[in-house]
């Protein structure tokens, strides 16, 4: 299958994945109930009517977030590969289809959320379903009681990121044809200190912003 195929099958089911949660989970009914204490009836109507209004931006960004992500775990992963100096010649287009591939994984965090929500754990707020992360350690956590600049790295040490992080290290071994703790080495290097480089930024940002 071509790369490309890979791309608007991740798109697709990611936007599939965001209608389903914004029904099945009632989103805007959780929206009502988190706004009615700050604001009147009239102005969270308002407010659901624009938002609504403008959903199809949300659905428009959604397929460039997915391509801006995996061209940067791509661009990661490419510079890696010229580090190590290895002589396999490879394609950007190649990593970019690693990455890619990578996307499902965080596609079923995204399900796993959903079917917890909906069978499991049935009374939730907005709050709630917007800072939970699955398989994560923030789950351990009261994060209530964490500082905000805190929670996303936290959130970010899950099982799924896990998953995502060794279905790279396969793609590339499987690119490069080299010893699979060559590939987990430089995944490890590349990807590790571009994710850790870009929660640093999530986390200064959130620092300005508070």
């Amino acid at each position: 299958m071509k790369t490309s195929h890979y791309y608007f099958l991740v798109v697709f089911f990611s936007f599939i994945l965001t209608i389903t949660i914004k029904y099945l989970l009632n989103l805007d009914e959780l929206t009502y109930s988190s706004l009615s204490e700050k604001l009147t009836k009239e102005q969270i109507e308002n407010y659901l009517e624009l938002q609504d209004k403008w959903i199809w931006i949300g659905y428009l960004i959604l397929p460039i977030i997915i391509l801006l992500r995996s061209a940067f775990v791509s661009l990661c992963l490419n510079l890696g590969y010229l580090f190590y100096d290895i002589t396999n010649e490879i394609k950007f287009k190649q990593f970019f289809r690693i990455a890619v591939i990578g996307e499902f994984v965080l596609l079923t965090a995204g399900c796993f959320k959903l079917i917890y929500f909906y069978f499991i754990k049935t009374d939730f707020s907005l709050e709630q379903l917007q800072q939970f992360q699955p398989l994560s350690y923030t789950n351990f956590l009261d994060i209530s009681k964490l500082k905000p600049w805190l929670v996303y790295p936290l959130q970010t040490i899950n099982l799924f990121e896990i998953g995502y992080f060794f279905v790279l290290v396969y793609g590339l071994h499987k690119l490069l044809q080299n010893k699979y703790m060559k590939s987990f080495e430089i995944v490890a290097v590349s990807y590790g200190t571009g994710l850790i480089i870009w929660m640093g930024l999530i986390m200064f940002l959130i620092l300005n912003m508070s």
